[in-house]
């Protein structure tokens, strides 16, 4: 059974399947019926039959990511929704860290060590960036009611030179947090620290 909230199309329902074929025209135009006219007709040139529901799925992160001397990098890791860009930009950091990491070692034996530092390092950073894209997605695809208003009042009172923002994408502390990071640089400082301790 879906939990899906009628006005944001958010589920968190697991299936094995991502997709569903038999969407509904009618439902399809009703989503959109606020949208401006040149939308609504184009929706309208859609055949019946033809309407393929996508559902952005919410996974709980991962208890690993390493698993002997393979790991799980990109979206495999920590699949992102996309309202703050940061799929790709989390995977690069991931391959950051693993270039790091690999060439810090010269045995095959120091491969899982070395994974695992890898994880150390950038698991609970993409599960935040992973959490506030989630988050950015609710908050800005708000419907209606108190909820929406109370964000607008934020979007009302944020100053137009930076700081807290309803929009986590131009949120100051956040945009700190995903931008004024070199991931390597602190993977080479922490490295051997890291590894020592394993």
């Amino acid at each position: 059974m879906s939990t899906a909230h009628p006005d944001t199309h958010f589920t968190s329902e697991p299936t094995s399947t991502w997709t569903s074929s038999n969407g509904s025209k009618a439902d399809l135009l009703d989503t959109f019926k606020t949208f401006c006219p040149r939308v609504q007709k184009l929706l309208k040139l859609v055949p019946e039959g033809n309407v393929l529901e996508w559902r952005l799925r919410v996974h709980l992160p991962l208890n690993t990511w390493v698993d002997g001397n393979v790991c799980l990098t990109g979206d495999a890791a920590h699949s992102t929704l996309p309202h703050l860009a940061q799929g790709a930009a989390q995977a690069a950091e991931d391959a950051a860290v693993l270039a790091v990491v690999l060439s810090k070692i010269s045995k095959k034996e120091d491969i899982h060590k070395a994974l695992k530092v890898y994880e150390a390092m950038r698991k609970s950073r993409a599960e935040y960036a992973v959490s506030q894209a989630h988050a950015n997605g609710k908050g800005l695809q708000l419907s209606g009611g108190a909820d929406r208003e109370a964000r607008n009042k934020k979007f009302k009172e944020a100053d137009p030179k930076g700081g807290a923002n309803p929009d986590k994408q131009v949120d100051k502390d956040l945009q700190k947090f995903l931008y004024g990071v070199d991931i390597a640089a602190e993977t080479e400082q922490k490295f051997d620290e890291i590894f020592a301790g394993l």
